[in-house]
């Protein structure tokens, strides 16, 4: 049963990040939150499909590693030090999306709703604009640390990318509902880290 530890924090983090906020947004707020981009254009549709393959592909490698032997699958042979900062960036990022998912509240959401929602910048959003994102980048890279392969290593580096890729959709989405308001908090907030990633002072919408 060793190893078994990866795929189970990986479901609690999953059912953490994804089911139980949806959960409590409906629940509390009367509020769908999960949008699919019906009315989006195809680009924002094959990323939020993209993005689901590349979660659902990470956690079944976590599978993977429980079952198989690592040397047969291919995982790297690596210090000991690399997979304990593994779980301490797993445990950060799990600590880091639950704040920040209860400090936005209602304005929660999966994909870009074009429903009204409040512009948060309290809090872990007074040090980034999207730390539930950066949550779950330190959770995946954990992850990769762990069980270092080519594998994991790959999808952990596209679903990256595609993090990236999907918050200048969501940024380009919130300068249309906010205006000048969020063009002003993205100049003095970074995108993932405090003071990296923020918009221009010649920003134009």
């Amino acid at each position: 049963m060793a190893r078994i530890e990866l795929p189970i924090v990986l479901i609690i983090y999953f059912w953490i990040a994804l089911v139980l906020p949806t959960i409590r947004v409906l629940r509390k707020h009367k509020v769908w939150p999960l949008v699919f981009h019906r009315e989006a254009n195809p680009f924002a549709r094959v990323m939020g499909v993209l993005f689901g393959i590349s979660l659902i592909a990470l956690l079944v490698w976590a599978l993977i590693y429980w079952r198989f032997d690592p040397q047969v699958i291919g995982v790297l042979s690596a210090p000991a030090w690399v997979a304990a900062l593994g779980w301490i960036l797993i445990a950060c990022g799990t600590l880091i999306t639950v704040v920040a998912q209860s400090q936005m509240g209602r304005a929660w959401r999966i994909g870009i709703d074009d429903r009204p929602t409040n512009l948060v910048t309290s809090g872990l959003f007074s040090l980034s604009r999207n730390p539930i994102f950066s949550g779950m980048i330190l959770t995946l890279i954990g992850a990769a640390l762990i069980a270092p392969a080519v594998f994991s290593i790959t999808f952990t580096s596209v679903t990256i990318v595609l993090i990236g890729l999907q918050t200048r959709l969501e940024e380009k989405h919130l300068v249309g509902l906010h205006g000048e308001e969020y063009i002003a908090y993205a100049q003095k907030v970074g995108r993932f880290l405090p003071g990296v990633g923020r918009l221009s002072l010649k920003y134009v919408p």
